[in-house]
């Protein structure tokens, strides 16, 4: 089989895949077998196309040369070192989340099922075509897709109130905000004459010769579509309640994949698309790195302060982008002026991008399997799981332990790197010390929140759970926990390969000896390229199991046994539900000094002109009537059933007649 037609197969098997869940006569358990299947597939197929990509060089593809109207545009993919990284992880996580739907969703209508995994292949479908695209049709097009299926799955509980608001918050807001990349787009487009990435690449170079205040509108109106897709400050209020309402396998994909499509859209931009011009350069690095700084302050503070476990899970994902978009801004504003420092930040952020994949959608889950044995996400509400949940919990705490960057999981590697370019580049750019400063401490905020959450759904005493299932762990969806909680652990020990790919992809960039593509290895940036002996996690992690072996051996010659009481209340009895330290009490001191970065966030609202709500509500004018006019012929029916067989008999002789009557005259007329 030719390299060139993997693209489209990939596409190709998970669209059919779609369509077959969609149309399949059968119960929904063959459906999910069947979404399953296709996703399984589907992610084979690209992981082949990154290897080949890996191994060969980029590979790229033209489906149409010419679009319908003559549309200057093309249907092409061009493959490279970048797209491969993130077609690993589109297909490595949904995979996951599609076992893990097998018996958290098992409660499903066929209908619904069939509705589940249709939408979800073809979200998946749709990044993948993202992360493939050459021209910006389809590019436009697949970000559509996306979005569209995104927010029916969001709303996939149509019937909540709340998660129809969600879905039209998040429709709404990455919608209008996304429309930039069209405008680029087709400005860029009209002075190359096509649409294709590469054309518009170099236009935009052209543009900025001759009116850089213009390049520089065109480079905002991307950003900020961009920006609203990956969940930016000030645009990151959509999130949360998004999140939320869909459910826990589409949550992990949302935040561990679809966010990071805006992540790569900024990429593609800053890193591949950007004039180059040194003073532009810094300013949109320190730019971006700033935005980033905020989103990890307030991502993580706000998730501090949330009583919701799946809220407070993706106001985490809030600030860990901003991890994520801090070490792009630093790559961008170093580029040039120091370019070792910026292959390491660009290195931290993919490598932080795909450890984020994958402790975020395994701590989505771990919340979706805790609903799904106590009905609840109110952190208030919990508690005692840890003997009926032992394996969930245990992944729960891995996870929250490689989110807060504990050695030697993944998320200290590459948060790691992040901290040496921020404190080395404060030599270039003195901000970005104090960016550094702020990560390292917001890294103690994240750990602080997962800590409640691990503590006040796990530990204490259990509590009732009247609307849960009481299910113990199932096979499926502990399977996919392990998958995840495995690769956070492998990714962590193994740091040079994952980062030798993300200088891989920097080496594809048209300006990539500024940046420092091909100055270092990954085994050198993770070792002592800036100075040092550099992270040995082998060596932490034998160091950690020698200090686990020392305390088992104190416990274990110990002469006094440890003895189990009751808790003293200066002699006064309490039941257990007053004495309980609980998720509320948890860093309300600390919290009170951050209170403005905890008032809800701010959610539009749009309000129609009175004559343009009554023009578009077909309720009042069309379908209102319509049935209306059903009922009272209902009603009429109803009055002529009056129990009587004679009666029955008479309307049965009449319609006959009736439609004789008709028959005939439809031959011509009654004679």
């Amino acid at each position: 089989m030719a390299v060139t037609m993997l693209p489209g197969l990939v596409v190709g098997v998970l669209l059919a895949g779609a369509l077959l869940c969609a149309l399949l006569p059968a119960g929904a358990r063959a459906v999910s077998r069947t979404g399953l299947a296709a996703g399984i597939v589907g992610g084979a197929l690209a992981v082949w196309l990154a290897a080949a990509v890996w191994t060969g060089g980029p590979v790229a593809a033209t489906w149409l040369h010419t679009l319908p109207l003559g549309l200057p545009a093309s249907l092409a993919v061009e493959v490279d070192a970048l797209s491969a990284l993130f077609l690993v992880l589109l297909a490595v996580v949904p995979c996951a989340a599609l076992l893990y739907a097998q018996d958290y969703l098992d409660g499903l209508s066929a209908g619904d099922a069939r509705r589940f995994y249709a939408l979800f292949l073809v979200l998946i479908a749709g990044m993948m075509a993202v992360v493939m695209a050459a021209d910006w049709i389809l590019f436009l097009f697949a970000w559509e897709i996306m979005g569209l299926s995104a927010y029916l799955l969001v709303m996939f509980d149509w019937r909540s109130f709340a998660n129809t608001r969600a879905a039209w918050v998040y429709l709404l807001t990455t919608h209008v905000a996304g429309s930039g990349i069209l405008l680029g787009a087709v400005a860029l487009s009209v002075t190359a004459g096509d649409f294709s990435v590469a054309g518009t690449t170099a236009a935009l170079q052209r543009v900025y010769a001759g009116a850089p205040a213009y390049a520089h509108l065109l480079v905002a109106l991307f950003a900020l579509g961009f920006a609203a897709k990956a969940a930016l400050f000030p645009l990151a209020y959509w999130l949360p309640g998004a999140h939320a309402a869909a459910p826990a396998p589409v949550s992990a994909v949302l935040s561990g994949l679809m966010v990071k499509m805006g992540v790569y859209g900024l990429i593609r931009l800053f890193v591949f698309m950007l004039p180059d011009a040194p003073t532009a350069r810094v300013a949109w690095g320190l730019l971006l790195a700033t935005l980033g700084a905020v989103n990890m302050v307030v991502g993580n503070l706000r998730a501090m302060g949330e009583q919701h476990a799946k809220r407070l899970v993706a106001q985490s994902s809030i600030g860990q982008i901003g991890y994520i978009v801090l070490g792009l801004g630093m790559a961008v504003a170093l580029a040039g002026r120091a370019p070792l420092l910026a292959a390491v930040a660009f290195a931290g952020a993919l490598y932080h991008l795909i450890n984020h994949a994958t402790f975020k959608s395994l701590l989505f889950l771990t919340v979706g399997a805790v609903e799904h044995h106590s009905g609840t996400y109110d952190l208030r509400q919990m508690g005692g799981l840890l003997p009926v949940l032992p394996f969930t919990a245990g992944l729960t705490l891995l996870g929250a332990l490689a989110i807060a960057g504990t050695p030697p999981l993944n998320g200290f590697a590459s948060k790691w790197l992040l901290y040496r370019a921020a404190v080395f580049g404060g030599t270039e750019a003195p901000l970005l010390a104090v960016y550094g400063v702020i990560a390292i401490f917001i890294s103690t905020v994240s750990l602080a929140a997962y800590l409640k959450y691990f503590g006040t759904v796990f530990l204490g005493p259990e509590r009732e759970y009247p609307a849960g299932r009481k299910a113990p762990e199932s096979p499926a969806m502990s399977a996919s926990l392990g998958i995840l909680g495995a690769l956070c652990v492998l990714l962590g020990l193994f740091p040079a390969p994952v980062v030798q790919a993300a200088l891989a992809a920097l080496a594809g960039a048209p300006d990539a000896a500024l940046y420092g593509a091909g100055m270092v290895t990954g085994s050198e940036v993770m070792g002592a390229a800036l100075g040092g002996t550099g992270y040995q996690p082998l060596m932490v992690l034998l160091a950690l199991l020698l200090c686990a072996l020392l305390v088992w051996l104190i416990r274990r010659l110990s002469t006094q046994p440890v003895r189990l009481t009751e808790p003293w209340f200066g002699g006064e009895w309490l039941p257990a539900s007053e004495a309980r330290y609980g998720a509320e009490h948890l860093y309300k001191p600390f919290l009170a000094h951050w209170a403005a970065l905890l008032r809800p966030w701010w959610q539009p609202t749009f309000h129609a002109p009175p004559a343009v709500e009554r023009a578009i509500d077909a309720d009042r004018w069309l379908l209102g009537p319509i049935y209306a006019g059903y009922r009272a012929l209902a009603d009429l029916a109803g009055r002529w059933h009056v129990g009587k067989a004679k009666a029955y008999v008479g309307w049965q002789v009449l319609a006959t007649a009736l439609l004789i009557a008709i028959l005939i005259g439809m031959e011509g007329g009654l004679r």
